[in-house]
């Protein structure tokens, strides 16, 4: 990995956090970390808010799943649903030097690279 950013205000360390955590502990191939759906806790108030729309570009739904909202009401977790998050982007190098650019879907754009 050479680079991963994001924008988004308060949610930029959670998002990109998250983002790095699903591509180096979970494995998951650079879009679907990206395509991942996010969370953020407040922490006071006790408010978690995670994704819950639909990309008007891409049609892409974001969301946690049912049984992962379930599992935080049942620990007390007080959850808000939110439209619209923060963005991330990353650049990654091979072991052959090529790079692969990913831009989150939820900004409507693409990477661009030659």
């Amino acid at each position: 990995l050479k680079a991963v950013g994001a924008a988004g205000g308060a949610f930029i360390i959670p998002a990109t956090a998250q983002v790095f955590l699903n591509y180096f502990a979970k494995r998951m191939d650079p879009l679907s970390s990206d395509m991942d759906p996010r969370y953020y806790h407040t922490l006071i108030p006790n408010v978690l808010y995670y994704e819950n729309w639909t990309s008007f570009v891409t049609g892409d739904r974001y969301e946690l799943p049912a049984e992962t909202k379930a599992d935080l009401q049942k620990k007390g977790h007080v959850l808000k649903a939110i439209a619209g998050w923060v963005c991330s982007s990353r650049i990654r190098g091979s072991q052959d030097w090529a790079a692969c650019g990913v831009s989150d879907p939820r900004k409507g754009g693409f990477p661009a690279g030659y």
